[in-house]
């Protein structure tokens, strides 16, 4: 089982946040999925042809009855580890550490 946790005042100009500190406190745990992958539970925590709450594995938790997508900077707990997701994928954290969402891009010329 997979809980997961939305991002209060969550802003989608997230994506340009450095070092931004992912606390407890800044979240809402929304549902419980019934699957132990993190890339099901994202997929069933969409809102597409229809409210995510509706779907067939998914308890919510909350008074809420619609809940936005899951999106980047949300987190997902599997059994207490976490993962964030982040622009293109996800990545193992604590609560208390600090990610950065904004691309980061390399130049291997001048690496």
């Amino acid at each position: 089982m997979i809980e997961v946790f939305h991002r209060v005042n969550y802003n989608p100009a997230i994506i340009f946040e450095k070092d931004l500190e992912i606390k407890l406190v800044d979240y809402e745990k929304v549902a419980e999925i019934d699957t132990d992958y993190v890339g099901e539970a994202w997929y069933l925590t969409q809102n597409s042809d229809r409210s995510w709450t509706k779907k067939k594995g998914v308890k919510v938790i909350g008074s809420q009855p619609d809940y936005r997508s899951s999106s980047i900077g949300d987190v997902f707990s599997l059994k207490g580890s976490l993962q964030v997701v982040l622009p293109e994928g996800y990545s193992s954290i604590s609560w208390g550490d600090k990610v950065s969402f904004y691309p980061q891009f390399s130049n291997k010329l001048n690496d």
